[in-house]
């Protein structure tokens, strides 16, 4: 098995808990914290570092508490994860900084731009979870989706059975793990997950996280498929929602409502797009977060945006 990479940084918590980071794109650059999927790590930004570079953007990439080299510790609701986004700000000496959630991450993000609002000029939101037992009476999803964010995630042992055996492939047997995944996507994220340096990122970025174990993915389901105890009109930070209109991962329907629920939310909807578009696309999502960054950067200084 090939070795992973080390944490470019490991942060220390109260109690001795430690928190992995990696970085990508431009060190000296506009700084983004970019929060991995369910499963995820770290590694699950690197193929975005060629096109964060070229834009001057630097993205922090912290894994949460259970997953990579990050400590466990339980979460007890979303707004209390924001501590460790905030700690993490502050370690790294960021004033303003945009924030990226993808998937399983977006929660989190949405916790850490509630917070901290005034130091968050773009939240940005791919393929999200959105609040699905919030929403649940008003929103229509399939009976997949029904069986994972419902079912599966009230259950107390469902959870574990499920990522205990996605923890076996993905370690011992990874391509029988990737042939699982292509099976329940669309012909469009087939595509791209059949890309060899997708599929290589990927199987790591996943390795990685769940290595250590499966606690942090049974966390994650908890705390998203949950009521957030957010009240998600009052997140009054500038945020974009792209999804794409075939995702069989998460509900597209609840993506929606999630962009609607925002205060201040623009959606793109992406379409014949699956869930994994964006690791053919991630510059889409960078020129947003650098368009934004940039006018924040002038409107604060008072002076032209920066080139």
């Amino acid at each position: 098995m090939i070795a992973s990479p080390p944490p470019d940084r490991m942060l220390m918590r109260p109690g001795g808990r430690r928190v992995g980071c990696a970085e990508y794109g431009d060190p000296n650059g506009l700084p983004v914290i970019a929060l991995h999927g369910t499963p995820g790590s770290r590694l699950m930004f690197a193929l975005a570092d060629g096109a964060a570079r070229d834009r001057g953007i630097r993205i922090i990439a912290p894994e949460r508490p259970g997953y990579g080299a990050s400590d466990f510790h339980v979460v007890h609701s979303l707004a209390q994860s924001a501590d460790d986004i905030g700690a993490i700000a502050d370690a790294y000496g960021l004033d303003r900084f945009a924030i990226i959630g993808v998937s399983g991450g977006s929660p989190y993000a949405i916790a850490a731009a509630a917070a901290d609002p005034d130091r968050v000029p773009l939240l940005a939101l791919v393929g999200p979870v959105g609040p699905i037992a919030d929403l649940k009476r008003s929103i229509r999803i399939s009976k997949v989706h029904y069986l994972l964010f419902r079912v599966l995630a009230a259950s107390g042992l469902g959870p574990r059975s499920f990522f205990r055996g996605l923890r076996y492939m993905v370690i011992r047997t990874p391509d029988t793990a990737y042939r699982w995944l292509m099976r329940r996507v669309k012909p469009s994220d087939r595509e791209i997950l059949a890309r060899p340096q997708v599929k290589a990122s990927l199987q790591a970025a996943i390795r990685e996280g769940l290595k250590p174990g499966i606690e942090g993915a049974v966390q994650d389901l908890r705390l998203y498929c949950a009521p957030w105890g957010l009240n998600l009109g009052d997140v009054d930070v500038p945020a974009i929602v792209w999804q794409g209109a075939d995702d069989t991962i998460v509900p597209p329907a609840a993506a929606y409502a999630l962009a609607s629920a925002l205060a201040n939310c623009r959606l793109d909807v992406i379409p014949a797009a699956g869930h994994y578009w964006v690791f053919a696309q991630f510059d889409l999502i960078l020129d947003a977060v650098a368009a934004a960054l940039k006018a924040d950067a002038a409107a604060t200084s008072g002076g032209a945006a920066p080139e």
